[in-house]
């Protein structure tokens, strides 16, 4: 196994202005092979202009890795304002201990990255593949579609031990997505496919749904346009289950809602 280890540097984030950092560019799969000195001369985005990873990271390399697999990225220091996280990751591991900004996990197709804090807008955006873990809460759109797109995760395993934002997973066509928390309004809308579990509370889940399937085992405020079918078992408890959503017609409506 192989750890490199990115400690943002204080003067990074110092000052008014909090200029994000993009990481896009630092995943396991792009840094396997390489040197601890092509590491730190990798090009990174900070605000409008790219830097050497080592200009805004302190780098530290320990062991060796057969592939990309074997490869783990400890991410440290103030991360509040670092995005793309992750983006585009096929294998490997990266670990984030601290809150991150937008867009970590995004189109993720492989590996498993875990946020040790709360993250920002889009996390698991159209994500692929691979294994997200977040700890704390997540913002809106939270694995969802970016603007303009028409599908949003259609593989892999999300879990999320807080809260989740407006517009969960809107266009999801697959994957597993566990909440631990609340999820705000429209979790789901323009579901496809996937299926998420919702242990805390939400609100109108599901919305415009054709396909896939939600379970909310806290409280639920519900669309009006969904057909209760019968009493159902759900993980050993018993559910009311309804299908629709039949805003969408008769045809359309095959999506799956578990309500206490």
């Amino acid at each position: 196994m192989q750890t490199i280890t990115l400690k943002l540097k204080d003067s990074v984030t110092s000052g008014i202005a909090k200029v994000p950092v993009e990481l896009d560019a630092l995943t396991p799969d792009q840094l396997f092979g390489k040197s601890e000195a092509e590491i730190k001369a990798v090009k990174v985005w900070w605000g409008n202009r790219q830097e050497n990873t080592s200009d805004l990271f302190d780098v530290s390399v320990a062991g060796d890795a057969a592939s990309a697999d074997d490869v783990k990225i400890v991410l440290e220091g103030n991360l509040a304002r670092v995005k793309r996280i992750g983006e585009g990751m096929k294998a490997g591991e990266i670990e984030a201990r601290g809150d991150v900004d937008m867009h970590v996990g995004a189109m993720m197709e492989g590996g498993k990255i875990t946020v040790k804090g709360n993250a920002g807008c889009w996390a698991g955006r159209e994500m692929r593949g691979g294994e997200l873990i977040i700890e704390g809460d997540a913002d809106d759109n939270f694995c969802a579609m970016y603007r303009g797109e028409e599908k949003g995760m259609t593989g892999g395993k999300v879990t999320v031990f807080g809260n989740v934002g407006e517009l969960t997973a809107q266009y999801m066509a697959g994957g597993e997505i566990l909440i631990k928390g609340n999820a705000d309004r429209l979790a789901g809308l323009n579901m496809k496919g996937g299926k998420i579990t919702i242990e805390g509370d939400a609100q109108w889940p599901g919305a415009d749904m054709t396909g896939g399937e939600i379970t909310v085992k806290g409280t639920t405020e519900m669309m009006p346009s969904f057909r209760f079918v019968e009493t159902a078992a759900v993980d050993g408890a018993e559910y009311k289950k309804y299908l629709g959503d039949l805003a969408m017609g008769e045809r359309k409506a095959k999506g799956t809602l578990y309500v206490k």
